[in-house]
């Protein structure tokens, strides 16, 4: 096995949500937080890189155990344990504003009619354009060492993050260095 440990770094361009799951009665998408402050959890990045390492590489993937790159790297059934771990990202401490969330009011749409909901506003908090920064560590093997450039493709392919993309949210620059 052999260690790559890269360090990432990720400049969000437009406001953006990631739903923590929580709501009251007045705010409808909650933003995740960790302590206090805005995060991007690691399971979000790696749900993204794994997409666009299938659509990179099309493995012959079957259901069952499975020996194929994206299986071999991102975990399957059986035992076969992931080999990419991603850690929460980080809002950059330069990037801090003194209220990095703040609230955005929608109107929900009728996509049958075409036309605004009647009585149908949201309250949804988005976090402010910042830089975070994380890491991720990939353990290869000989089989998947062959597979390193892709995955990095994969991560820098990365364009959005959380929901609303379709309304410009979240749009983002990935920035990846290897460490080791």
């Amino acid at each position: 096995m052999q260690l790559k440990e890269y360090s990432v770094r990720i400049e969000v361009k437009t406001p953006f949500n990631i739903a923590s799951g929580e709501a009251d009665g007045y705010i409808h998408k909650r933003t995740v937080r960790l302590k206090g402050k805005p995060y991007i959890p690691g399971s979000t990045i790696k749900g993204k890189v794994r997409s666009n390492f299938y659509k990179l590489v099309l493995p012959d993937h079957k259901e069952g155990p499975c020996e194929c790159p994206l299986c071999s790297i991102f975990g399957g059934q059986g035992y076969n344990p992931s080999r990419i771990y991603i850690d929460d990202l980080i809002m950059e401490e330069s990037s801090e504003n003194r209220e990095p969330v703040f609230i955005r009011i929608s109107s929900a749409i009728d996509r049958y009619k075409r036309t605004a909901k009647h009585e149908a506003l949201f309250i949804t908090e988005v976090v402010k354009p910042a830089v975070f920064i994380g890491t991720i560590k990939v353990y290869f093997d000989e089989e998947t060492l062959k597979y390193k450039q892709d995955l990095e493709l994969a991560i820098k392919m990365i364009d959005s993050v959380g929901n609303g993309g379709s309304r410009g949210y979240g749009r983002v620059k990935v920035y990846l260095e290897e460490v080791t």
